[in-house]
Formats: structure tokens, sequence, C-alpha cells
């Protein structure tokens, strides 16, 4: 993974593009956006330590984490930055949400063990995931409101989270037969990681059904969605 590097940006370009909002416009948009910045910090605590001890004993997978590591490093900058464009900052006006938010990945920090780096991963991907939904949820909010800058800044980091999430789930397979394999007394099926991927591979190229589209939880989704929107 190559981790982002998000450029600055002029200041007077900033201007043009953050117009003069109602008052709550900006304070909803700058708790949102605290709560990232909370979210991000809490995951990268736990992925910090995660790759200081994974490092001698699983160096592929220190690999992946150190990539995770420093692109969040990366997007806490930038949220930082954004924050006190709005006039916020990481701590104001988000002390309540970072208690909420901070659960996520509280777990992840107290489990972070040596001898198991797929269970490692797989709590990076949940950490990683609900970043993504997170960001989606700030994204819509952001454009909805009228804040392009905060929503281009919300698409850049959804996709490297997404990218993340991807990877761990295609790299898996293959470390949960090499922790089998290093373990020793199991009969292996090697052909088992790559059946695997395949079958990620099948049910990711499957059509979304949020709106549309078959299989058995179409139609609920349609309802819950149809449900929402008459009451908006």
């Amino acid at each position: 993974m190559i981790p982002l590097n998000p450029a600055k940006r002029n200041s007077s370009k900033l201007a043009l593009t953050t117009p003069t909002k109602r008052p709550k416009d900006v304070e909803t948009v700058t708790k949102y956006l605290g709560d990232m910045h909370a979210l991000e910090a809490h995951i990268l605590q736990a992925i910090d330590k995660q790759e200081r001890l994974l490092a001698t004993d699983h160096p592929d997978a220190a690999a992946t984490i150190r990539a995770i590591r420093d692109t969040l490093r990366a997007h806490l900058a930038a949220l930082q930055e954004r924050l006190q464009d709005l006039g916020g900052s990481p701590t104001h006006p988000v002390k309540q949400a970072v208690a909420v938010v901070a659960g996520v990945a509280a777990g992840l920090y107290d489990k972070v063990r040596t001898e198991e780096a797929s269970k490692d991963l797989r709590d990076d991907y949940t950490a990683l995931s609900h970043a993504v939904i997170a960001y989606t949820m700030l994204h819509t909010t952001a454009l909805a409101l009228g804040d392009e800058e905060t929503a281009r800044l919300c698409a850049r980091h959804l996709a490297d989270n997404a990218r993340f999430v991807k990877g761990i789930q295609e790299a898996m397979p293959d470390l949960v037969i090499a922790e089998y394999r290093q373990d020793g007394g199991f009969a292996l099926d090697e052909g088992a990681s790559g059946a695997t991927r395949r079958v990620i591979a099948a049910i990711w190229m499957q059509p979304a059904t949020t709106t549309g589209g078959a299989g058995p939880g179409a139609g609920l989704a349609r309802k819950i969605v149809s449900g929402l929107l008459s009451r908006a």
C-alpha cells in the first residue's frame, strides 16, 4: 500500500472552497470531523503497537500494518488542518464523541497479540471498516451542507481505508494457512487459500442490493430506504 501524503493546500484557495455557511452547518461538519479524528487516532494507537510486536515473527503482516499506520498519521494531520480551517480542533467540540467512537478501537488495543497475526489483521479490518462507513456518512453530510472541501478530504481518506480493508481480506487466506503450517500437526489442503480468494472475488462482484437488485436482503433494504425517505 502507498501511504497517503496529502499536499499542503493554498490558504487562499481554501477561502474560496469554504463559503460562508450557517453556524449550525459548520458546527455539524466540525463535530463529525472531530469524531473521525478521534476514531482514527484510537485505531492508530492500536496499530502502532501491533507493528512493533509483529515486526520479528510476521514481517509481511508488519509491513501491511506499517503502511496503514503511516496513512492514518497523514489522515490525522489532514483532519486536524481541516478542523482548524473551520474553527474547531481535535479536542473541541467532540469531548463526548471521543468516548463513543473510542469503543471501536478499545478492544483492538487491548487484544493486540503476537502469536496470531491473522487475528490482529482481522481486528484491523473491523476497525477500518467502521472508519470507511463513518467517512461515507461524513462525505454525504459535507456534500449536503455545501462543504466540498471536507467532502473531497473524506473521499480521499475513504479510498485509502477501503483499499486497506480489501487488501487485508485478500491477504487473509494465505496468512491463515501460513499460521497453521507454522503451528504444525495439521493435514492442510494448500489450495484452500486460493479457493477462498475466488469465493471472495465472486461475492464482491455481485451488485449491491441497497436500493435494488436481487438477493435475500434486497426487499428488506428497499423497504428500509423507502421508509426513511417517506419520513424525510
